[in-house]
C-alpha cells in the first residue's frame, strides 16, 4: 500500500491519473452537461416559453422521434438539430418528459409511424456516383394523456422549436379544459350535409358521411370521448340560415328551371363559439371533388385546441371603412395568420366598450372619422396601459379608369388628434425606394416598382426582439412618418423597426404608380424613412378633461333625473395622463395586411414580423425571438448582376484559394526562417534540416 501511495506521489503516476480523471469527467457530464450557444438568435438554446412549458408538465408527455438514419445533406443537419434540441428539452424538463427514438429499420415502427398518419417524403441521395431518390421518414408524434398529435416533413430547422413548444402547449391547454368540462357538457361537431349533392357526381359526395364519422370516432376517442356528432340535412330555408351563421359553403344548381341553393360545411361548436372545418366542394381538372378529406381528423383537433385553449382576444374596430375581415382581397389572411394564435373579436365602439380583458385592439385602414365617443374610449383605453396596432393609410385612392389615371389624396382624419399627441406624425406622401420589388415583362423588361420597398436587415431595428432575427421586409404603399415629437418626450421610448433605404425618397405630389412612367429623384433627394415605428411608456391624454357626447333624448332625460336625485354625488373617471405604460405600433399602410403582402401563413418574413409585433403588444416578447430562430431569410444586398456573380462565386472558391495561399505563404515563411536561423548559428554546416 505504501508503494501504491508512493507511486501515485511520484510523476510516473501522472499519465495514468490523467486517464483517470478524464473517465470520471465523462461519467459525470453524461449526466450533468452544458452547452454554449455562440450564435446571434440562440439558435441552439431553449427559449423561456419552452423550459417553462416541459417543466411544468402535470401528465406523460411523450415525444416519438420517427428519422431514417444515415440520411444524406441536408437532412441529416436537421436530425441532428432536432436530436439537439430535443435533449435541451429533455435537460430541463420534469419527470414527466420523455424522448423515445424509434427504429425505422424495425416492421413495428413502420407500421407505427403509418398508423399515427406520418407520411414519407421523397429525398434526394447520390450514392456511388449516382442520383436516386428515396422515400423516408422526417417527423414526430407527440403524446399528452390521451391526446396525440404530429409534426410531420421536418425538413428545415427553422421555427422548429416555436412550433415544437407552441404544439405542446395547445396539447396541454386543451387537454385541461377537456378534463375540467362537467360530465354531460360535450363539444359538438357538426356536419351540414344537403343530400342533393350526392346525386351530383361530386367525387367524395357518396363515401363524405361514412369518412367524417369514421374519422370522428378516432379523434373523439382521442380526446376523452367529450365530443358529441351528428348530422344535419338542411331545408332549403336552412341552407340560408346556416351559411349566414357559421359562413358554411353555399352550393347554387338549378333544378326544375329553378335556382336553388344546398351547403355543406363541417362546424366544430362550444358554447357561443364555433370554427369552420375546410370541407367543401372545388373543381379540378376532373370535375367536381369534395376537397378537405385527408385531413379532418388534424382539422378537428385545431379546431378543439382553438376552441379550448385559453387564447387571448384582440379587439379589430370596424364602422369605418376598415378592411374586412371576411374579404380575401383585404384583411382575410392577416385574419387567418393572427387567428392561429389569438381570438380577433370585432368592435363596434359606438356600440361597445372595449372589453377590460382585452390588451391589444387592432385599427386596420380606416377612411372615415371616428366620433369623438370612440376616439375618447381608444385614448383612455391607452392610459389605461391598452396597447394599440395602427395601419393608417397616407393617400387613397380616387376615381379611376381604363381611360384616366387615379388620383391620390391625403387621408385626413381626426385619429390624428390621437396620433399627434402620443408623438407620431403621418406624412401625406408615398415612399419610393429604388431598392425594392421589381419584375419582368416581356415589353419592358426589368421593372422597378419603387412603392414596394424591400428593406434588408440593415433597415431593421438590431436591438428589438420584433425585427432582430429577420432579415428582409417587402412594405406596400406605406406614408412616412415623424416621430420627433415622441423622440422629445423623456416619458416615452420610440424605435424605427422598420425604415427605408438610403436611397429612398417620399412622394406627395403627381403619384402614379405606374413603374414605366416613374424616374428616381437627382442623388441628393434621397433620404431613409420611417415605415414602421413602436411607442412604449406613459403617454398623455390626448383630453384634457371627458368630452360631452351626443345622446339620446332618452339617455339624456335619464342622466338629468339621476343628477336631480342624487346631485349630492359626483364621478370623475377621466385619465388625463397613463397610469400604466402602452405601446402603439403605427404604419402608414394597410395594404400590408392584404393578399398582395400576407399569404394566411405564419412562414414569410413579413407574417413574422407581424405576428412578434402582436406577441410584443400582449406580453409576449420571448415568443419573438423563438418563432424566428434559425431563419436562413438573410439575403444578398448586391444589386449588380456583376457584383452578385462575382460574391457568388468568391463564396464557392474564393475561400478556399484564400485558404491555400494562406498555407503557402505559412510554409515559405517557416523555410525562410529555418533557414536564417541555420546561417547565424551554424552557417558552414552542409546538412539541410527538413
Amino acid at each position: 500500500m505504501k508503494k501504491f501511495i508512493n507511486w501515485l506521489k511520484s510523476p510516473s503516476s501522472d499519465f495514468a491519473l490523467f486517464i483517470v480523471f478524464l473517465l470520471l469527467l465523462n461519467i459525470v457530464s453524461y449526466n450533468s452537461f452544458f452547452r454554449l450557444d455562440l450564435t446571434e438568435p440562440k439558435s441552439y438554446s431553449l427559449s423561456k416559453p419552452s423550459k417553462q412549458v416541459v417543466k411544468n408538465l402535470q401528465e406523460p408527455l411523450t415525444i416519438r422521434v420517427f428519422f431514417d438514419k444515415n440520411l444524406p445533406t441536408p437532412y441529416n443537419s436537421v436530425a441532428q438539430y432536432v436530436e439537439d434540441l430535443l435533449a435541451e428539452y429533455d435537460g430541463v424538463a420534469n419527470k414527466n418528459f420523455s424522448v423515445i427514438n424509434m427504429d425505422l429499420s424495425k416492421e413495428e415502427s413502420l407500421a407505427m409511424a403509418s398508423d399515427y398518419g406520418l407520411s414519407q417524403i421523397q429525398i434526394q441521395e447520390i450514392k456511388n456516383n449516382e442520383v436516386g431518390f428515396k422515400q423516408v421518414y422526417m417527423g414526430l408524434v407527440l403524446s399528452y394523456g390521451d391526446s396525440i398529435e404530429t409534426l410531420d416533413s421536418i425538413t428545415s430547422t427553422e421555427g422548429f422549436e416555436y412550433k415544437l413548444t407552441t404544439k405542446i402547449s395547445k396539447m396541454i391547454s386543451t387537454a385541461d379544459t377537456l378534463a375540467n368540462l362537467k360530465q354531460d357538457e360535450k363539444i359538438n361537431v357538426t356536419l351540414y350535409f344537403s343530400p342533393v349533392l350526392k346525386n351530383m357526381g361530386i367525387s367524395g359526395c357518396a363515401e363524405l358521411e361514412e369518412i367524417v364519422e369514421t374519422t370522428f370516432k378516432e379523434v373523439n376517442k382521442q380526446n376523452k370521448d367529450r365530443l358529441d356528432y351528428k348530422v344535419v340535412n338542411p331545408s332549403e330555408s336552412e341552407t340560408i340560415e346556416f351559411v349566414q351563421k357559421y359562413g358554411i359553403q353555399a352550393i347554387q344548381y338549378k333544378s326544375e328551371n329553378q335556382q336553388k341553393v344546398a351547403a355543406l360545411g363541417l362546424v366544430v361548436e362550444y358554447n357561443d363559439d364555433f370554427r369552420v372545418i375546410p370541407v367543401q366542394i372545388e373543381r379540378s381538372l376532373f370535375g367536381y371533388v369534395v376537397s378537405g378529406l385527408e385531413t379532418i381528423g388534424e382539422s378537428i383537433n385545431e379546431s378543439l385546441q382553438s376552441l379550448m385553449s385559453n387564447v387571448q382576444s384582440i379587439g379589430y374596430v370596424t364602422g369605418h371603412g376598415e378592411l374586412s375581415l371576411q374579404d380575401e382581397r383585404q384583411a382575410l389572411n392577416f385574419n387567418k395568420m393572427v387567428s392561429a394564435h389569438y381570438q380577433i373579436e370585432e368592435l363596434n365602439l359606438v356600440e361597445s366598450d372595449i372589453p377590460m380583458n382585452m390588451s391589444c385592439i387592432v385599427i386596420n385602414g380606416p377612411k372615415a372619422d371616428f366620433a369623438e365617443e370612440e376616439l375618447y374610449k381608444i385614448d383612455q383605453f391607452i392610459m389605461r396601459g391598452g396597447n394599440v396596432m395602427f395601419f393608417v393609410d397616407s393617400l387613397v385612392e380616387q376615381g379611376g379608369s381604363p381611360y384616366q389615371a387615379a388620383e391620390y389624396v391625403p387621408n385626413e382624419l381626426n385619429i390624428d388628434k390621437l396620433l399627434n399627441k402620443y408623438g407620431v406624425k403621418r406624412n401625406y406622401d408615398y415612399v419610393m425606394d429604388t431598392n425594392c420589388y421589381t419584375t419582368s415583362s416581356p415589353e419592358y423588361g426589368k421593372v422597378n416598382l419603387y412603392w414596394a420597398p424591400i428593406m434588408q436587415k440593415d433597415s431593421l431595428a438590431k436591438k428589438s426582439v420584433i425585427t432582430q432575427n429577420l432579415g428582409y421586409l417587402i412594405f406596400l404603399q406605406n406614408g412616412s412618418l415623424d416621430i420627433s415629437g415622441a423622440e422629445n418626450n423623456s416619458n416615452l421610448k420610440s424605435t424605427v423597426l422598420v425604415k427605408s433605404s438610403p436611397e429612398s425618397w417620399a412622394q406627395s405630389e403627381r403619384i402614379m404608380l405606374n413603374p414605366i412612367f416613374m424616374t428616381p429623384p437627382e442623388a441628393g433627394n434621397f433620404a431613409p424613412q420611417n415605415l414602421a415605428v413602436m411607442i412604449e411608456g406613459k403617454f398623455d391624454s390626448a383630453y384634457t378633461e371627458k368630452p360631452e357626447f351626443e345622446t339620446s333624448d332618452e339617455s339624456a332625460e335619464a342622466t338629468e333625473n339621476q343628477t336631480k336625485d342624487e346631485n349630492q354625488l359626483t364621478t370623475e373617471n377621466h385619465l388625463a395622463s397613463a397610469k400604466l405604460p402602452g405601446k402603439i405600433f403605427v404604419t402608414g399602410s394597410s395594404y400590408v395586411t392584404t393578399y398582395q403582402i400576407l399569404d394566411g401563413q405564419d412562414t414569410s418574413p413579413i407574417s413574422m414580423f407581424f405576428l412578434n409585433v402582436i406577441d410584443y403588444l400582449n406580453g409576449n416578447e420571448e415568443v419573438c425571438t423563438m418563432r424566428t430562430k434559425g431563419l436562413g431569410i438573410n439575403v444578398l444586398t448586391i444589386k449588380s448582376p456583376a457584383l452578385a456573380t462575382i460574391a457568388k462565386y468568391f463564396n464557392q472558391f474564393g475561400l478556399v484559394i484564400l485558404v491555400a495561399v494562406a498555407g503557402l505563404i505559412v510554409v515559405r515563411s517557416r523555410a525562410k526562417r529555418r533557414k536564417q536561423i541555420r546561417e547565424k548559428y551554424n552557417p558552414n554546416d552542409s546538412r539541410q534540416v527538413k
